[in-house]
């Protein structure tokens, strides 16, 4: 009875509590694990790229297959003449050399080039290439520029690309070769400022510096100068005296540097130098080649409108100033279409006459 009565008594007071309410949780937004950080490549100075580049280039000539190997990169490949080579070629190549104590080359680097990039690096050279002589095989040198890509792999520097392209005269000489043989970009006649210049002159002897095809050249002698023209263009050359004769004149063709063309003294009454460059020694060989009386002729492009391209050019006032103790015939700075390129820019006209 009393079992029965605590019973009840425990029900009327809540001895049991109830249970709480269940609250829902409201779902989180997933929040994906952050990357590892990317490893920073190492930093480079274009000092350290030469001479990486230098050693890539040394480990190949020298068949060092132990340092070619640590050098490049996976999908590693050089373009050479036209045809390409991934790293395994290279190695059956430098394998083949020592195999038959082939003679080892090497190359005097006259000017270097540095491109950074956060992770990447180009080195451009132009390099003398030297082979000495063994047995019956003969010495020999040849001039090219070298281009080497560095790539950052995540954890080290390796060679991705590397090419060789012929360079120095010979390469200058096949471009212009090109360009006259194709006769595309130039004005095809005579330099109207040149016209101008010897318009009602008593013709003497003339030199046309870097004539090319003869356009001027062939001018001046159906106007009754005596003319020898320079140019390191052997299809110029061809192609002005063929002009020459068509024109019923002569004309004499030297191919030269102009740098390496003997000028004389006080041998000539007209020099050109007509889209022919700017080079300030060249300037002072010319003066003293011009007799008494005797003129020189420029065309140019202005600096500002070649700025970046590499291709040079003068300033205001700056050849005036190279021939201050001459006359002044002309200098002028003027917006006009160029022979060579034929678009529309700045361009400097100058003539000069010898006291």
């Amino acid at each position: 009875m009393r079992s029965s009565w605590l019973v009840v008594f425990l029900i009327a007071c809540g001895g049991s509590p109830a249970p709480a309410p269940v609250v829902p949780v409201a779902p989180q937004p997933y929040v994906a694990p952050a990357p590892p950080p990317k490893p920073v490549p190492a930093t480079l100075d274009e000092e350290t790229v030469k001479t990486w580049s230098r050693a890539f280039y040394e480990a190949v000539d020298t068949d060092d297959i132990a340092v070619f190997e640590g050098s490049v990169g996976p999908s590693f490949v050089v373009f050479d003449q036209a045809r390409s080579y991934d790293a395994a070629n290279l190695i059956g190549r430098m394998t083949a050399r020592r195999e038959r104590s082939a003679p080892r080359r090497s190359r005097t680097w006259k000017e270097e080039r540095v491109y950074l990039g956060p992770n990447t690096a180009v080195f451009v050279g132009d390099a003398i290439e030297s082979s000495p002589a063994v047995g019956e095989q003969a010495s020999g040198e040849w001039e090219g520029w070298n281009t080497v890509v560095w790539v950052h792999n995540g954890t080290d520097w390796k060679v991705a690309h590397a090419q060789w392209q012929a360079g120095g005269i010979e390469a200058e000489r096949s471009m212009w070769n090109e360009a006259f043989r194709k006769s595309i970009g130039f004005k095809q006649t005579a330099n109207q400022h040149l016209i101008d210049s010897v318009n009602k002159r008593k013709p003497g002897t003339a030199l046309d510096l870097a004539m090319g095809q003869g356009r001027n050249a062939v001018f001046l002698a159906t106007k009754g100068w005596k003319v020898t023209g320079v140019d390191i263009s052997d299809e110029g050359i061809r192609i002005a005296k063929a002009a020459a004769a068509k024109a019923g004149t002569r004309i004499t063709a030297v191919q030269a540097e102009n740098e390496k063309f003997d000028l004389g003294k006080d041998r000539w009454d007209l020099v050109t130098l007509i889209y022919a460059g700017d080079d300030p020694a060249m300037l002072a060989r010319i003066k003293p080649s011009i007799r008494k009386g005797g003129l020189f002729v420029v065309e140019f492009f202005h600096k500002d409108t070649t700025s970046g391209t590499g291709i040079g050019g003068f300033m205001d006032g700056q050849l005036a100033a190279a021939f201050a103790d001459w006359k002044i015939v002309k200098d002028e700075v003027v917006e006009d279409v160029a022979d060579w390129g034929l678009r529309k820019g700045k361009l400097v006209r100058f003539v000069a006459q010898r006291p």
